[in-house]
């Protein structure tokens, strides 16, 4: 935590290369894979897309948690406020991760203990979808218990067992 107090805002962020990145790390891995963002802006100079990374995270599997930071600094010659873009939360959102954005960096130890916490209490439901038609299916999971809450990707990518040829433009 100490560190972050020594991060230098304002910088072009290349978000959605980070986190396609993070997927290329964890291609082969075994069980459940997760990538934590903490990030304190919008993408602003990335040569991938969000809806590509997005659409990958989905087909691979890989769960996105997101730490937003707000951020209120001098530029040397203006007031800047930041914080980060939609994106990031449609990210977690559809993945089945979290979304968290925070204002002041003293917030950021008990977020990052929730998170693990998340991680360390959920539990695993899977189904086996009738049609393995190679395209992304809309999903929802409804609880009975009106207090719980269910974190739940939103989509799912019925993989065929033959690739599916790539339909042209």
């Amino acid at each position: 935590m100490a560190a972050l107090k020594d991060l230098d805002f304002g910088n072009p962020t290349r978000l959605w290369d980070a986190v396609d990145a993070s997927l290329n790390k964890l291609q082969g891995i075994e069980g459940r894979r997760v990538v934590l963002v903490f990030t304190d802006g919008d993408d602003t100079a990335s040569k991938t897309g969000m809806d590509p990374v997005l659409k990958r995270a989905i087909g691979e599997e890989v769960m996105i948690y997101a730490i937003g930071l707000r951020s209120d600094y001098f530029n040397g010659q203006m007031h800047v406020q930041t914080r980060p873009g939609h994106g990031l939360k449609k990210l977690a959102d559809e993945t089945g991760g979290g979304y968290f954005e925070l204002e002041r960096t003293d917030e950021l130890s008990a977020t990052f203990t929730r998170v693990s916490e998340e991680l360390h209490s959920q539990y695993l439901m899977g189904f086996t979808p009738t049609v393995l038609d190679g395209n992304v299916h809309k999903l929802e999971v409804r609880l009975k218990q009106p207090n719980m809450r269910a974190r739940a990707r939103k989509s799912y990518l019925a993989a065929s067992e033959q690739p599916v040829p790539e339909k042209k433009k």
